[in-house]
């Protein structure tokens, strides 16, 4: 199965997650209950069927899946004790990665990451917590959560422009698209050709051939 061989390779099931933190079922349900810890990225049910000499034998399971970044959010948040204060290590991540990407000359022209910051972040919190966030980018963490919304929103910029790019502008667009490449997860087979990936990214690319250099 093409979907079970991504999640495999790609994410952590939470049987991995619980040996290697240490946690109880009950202690990771407990953080996800206090919205301390995500949701995980995807659930599966598998149902198996089974023929053989000593005859037809059915069984069932679930699989969760979590996000690689997913034992190092819970060691950020091992000293937690609520959601304030989860969500107040989360937004400094988010906003550090911003000033750093602002730094590097990456300053998306968009008042949700900029004035309304706070609103914004209050609508990621809620996304990451779900477990879509562990979903869409690699790791799940805030600073690649916070890479991917920057470079969606300066892409979404280049794109808007009815105009031919020059080839500064069309350096600086790969540089962004790097960028989103590196954050972004791979998405399922399945989800690929709905995804950001394939919007932002392979089509981008496709449209916007990097400029020849001397």
């Amino acid at each position: 199965m093409e979907l079970l061989n991504y999640l495999q390779t790609h994410f952590i099931t939470k049987e991995s997650l619980l040996r290697e933190s240490q946690l109880s079922y009950l202690e990771l349900a407990t953080l996800i209950e206090k919205r301390l810890m995500p949701k995980a990225a995807y659930k599966l049910a598998l149902k198996l069927e089974c023929d053989s000499f000593f005859g037809e034998h059915s069984d069932e399971s679930s699989l969760e899946f979590y996000p690689q970044g997913a034992l190092v959010w819970l060691g950020a948040v091992s000293q937690v004790t609520d959601e304030a204060q989860a969500f107040a290590l989360f937004s400094k991540r988010y906003k550090d990665q911003l000033h750093r990407l602002k730094a590097q000359g990456l300053n998306p022209r968009d008042a949700k990451l900029d004035q309304d910051i706070d609103a914004h972040l209050e609508s990621e919190w809620q996304h990451f917590l779900g477990g879509i966030y562990g979903l869409c980018t690699k790791t799940g963490l805030p600073e690649d959560i916070a890479n991917k919304e920057a470079a969606i929103v300066i892409i979404n910029e280049y794109l808007a422009r009815d105009e031919h790019l020059s080839p500064d502008e069309l350096t600086n667009l790969h540089q962004v698209v790097d960028l989103l490449d590196e954050a972004s997860a791979l998405f399922a087979p399945h989800e690929l050709e709905r995804s950001s990936r394939k919007r932002l990214i392979d089509d981008v690319r496709a449209k916007f051939p990097k400029p020849l250099t001397s």
